[in-house]
């Protein structure tokens, strides 16, 4: 059956039942407002970092319309906005009960070219996306512990050689003919629209249902090189572990997905040039003045710089060469940019971190206030705040609570009671014990061993 808005609720239970049957599950946002801001297109570029890239697409801009109104205007335009919200909670509310039993279930999370996928379901129904990328990665295994995107493995071998086109259009269609064996669905009765035949692209369900098409005829040809072969391969086979938890990473040009599971790869890229020139010049400018080096790929930053991809390594000194003497345009190579950029964003942590040091000291200076005058008052106290650098030979009520929580005695939200001027836990460290209940709790269904299969790996160098 279809489930709408309107048939959400009396129909919730039956959604609990499928993912209860289910072996796997297929997502597709298509999220209302991606393309809200610049395009991800726009924002990317082909030597983004992951970390770079996790930035780009986590800072999505907003553009505000201004109008001018009368007061009955405005009035009636913050009722509907305020409508409206209610309505989005309301929705929103109920449909994370269906992501949060998905994640509960452990089971294996499939999407096709699934980061933004990801991102969005984790801000919407989770929490805001974290300012690091290590932080996601953890808070993402977290929700899903095991994830699959349907490119990255039709990107690798085995099946890179024999699929050209990865699209999910253009790989539906592919993973009809041979030597692949897809899977025979039936539409349910009254329900024809999903007939593969039809092809509803781009409509969030269609694209889920066919990603999930996808990933059962490329597992199962996964099947035909064991001994003996096996037609049918499961959502919890050994053969597919390889692909888990690697996210596609579009437009990058050596770095192909995003390792939610550890470090991600670093490519050399020693053959990569840094060009910053005037904001007058294009393209065929940047063709022009690396003529003599045979054939190169450019990737835009902004509109006074570039990276300049050569074909051979052992020309880059020579290029660099070139721009000594120029008024023009500068080039470095990719090493020396980011070195450079590594120092400033060094000194401009240290120059954060600084102005944060000031806020503590003012707060121990009122705790020392605070503690001479409670000792004063309550002379028969056996502790006081104790002063910068120095330490009382009785802990303090703070430190004693410190103790306790360390070793499990209280909470965090009576440790903020024990003193009145502790600063409270930051978000981060409330995140991370969040974080760490949310893994005990959601321990995949079924054991797998912890050893990968080797029959066939994401590889490290592409």
């Amino acid at each position: 059956m279809e489930i709408i808005r309107s048939n959400f609720k009396s129909n919730l239970h039956k959604v609990y039942q499928a993912i209860e049957e289910a072996d796997f599950f297929a997502i597709d946002g298509e999220f209302s407002g991606i393309s809200d801001g610049p395009s991800v297109t726009a924002l990317t570029n082909g030597f983004d970092t992951p970390e770079e890239r996790y930035q780009k697409l986590k800072k999505k801009e907003r553009y505000i319309v201004i109008s001018k109104v009368d007061e009955e205007e405005r009035k009636r335009r913050e009722q509907q906005k305020q409508a409206k919200e209610q309505e989005e909670l309301n929705d929103a509310v109920g449909f994370s009960r269906v992501i949060h039993a998905i994640a509960n279930s452990g089971k294996l999370v499939i999407g096709h070219n699934m980061l933004l996928d990801v991102m969005h379901t984790v801000h919407q129904f989770y929490c805001p996306l974290p300012a690091d990328l290590n932080e996601f990665k953890e808070m993402t295994t977290c929700v899903f512990p095991r994830l699959l995107d349907t490119k990255l493995m039709a990107s690798t071998q085995p099946f890179k050689d024999i699929i050209n086109n990865t699209s999910l259009a253009e790989l539906e269609k592919r993973l009809k003919e041979t030597p692949f064996n897809p899977p025979k669905v039936e539409s349910a009765e009254g329900f024809p629209s999903y007939d593969t035949a039809s092809e509803q692209l781009h409509e969030a369900g269609y694209d889920a249902y066919i990603t999930g098409l996808c990933f059962i005829s490329m597992a199962n040809y996964l099947g035909s090189f064991l001994s003996p072969p096996k037609s049918h391969v499961s959502a919890r086979s050994k053969l597919i572990e390889p692909f888990f938890n690697k996210l596609f990473l579009m437009r990058v040009m050596d770095i192909p997905y995003l390792n939610l599971e550890g470090p991600d790869l670093q490519p050399k890229r020693d053959h990569v040039l840094h060009v910053t020139f005037p904001k007058e010049w294009k393209t065929s400018d940047l063709y022009q003045l690396f003529s003599a080096f045979g054939n190169i790929q450019i990737s835009w930053i902004d509109d006074t710089s570039a990276f300049v991809s050569l074909s051979q390594p052992e020309q880059v000194p020579i290029a660099v060469n070139t721009s000594k003497y120029a008024e023009s345009y500068r080039i470095q190579t990719y090493a020396d940019y980011i070195g450079k950029r590594r120092e400033k964003q060094v000194k401009r942590k240290w120059m954060e971190d600084s102005w944060k040091e000031v806020e503590p000291k003012r707060l121990n200076t009122q705790c020392a206030s605070y503690g001479s005058q409670n000792h004063h008052y309550h002379a028969n106290s056996l502790t006081a705040t104790s002063t910068v650098g120095k330490r009382n030979l009785s802990p303090s009520r703070a430190e004693a609570g410190l103790e306790a929580r360390v070793s499990g005695e209280i909470s965090d939200t009576e440790l903020e009671k024990t003193d009145p001027c502790a600063e409270p836990l930051s978000e981060g460290r409330k995140k991370a014990k969040k974080l760490k209940r949310m893994k005990k709790d959601l321990s995949p269904t079924g054991s797998i061993s912890d050893s990968s299969a080797k029959l066939f790996e994401v590889p490290d160098t592409w």
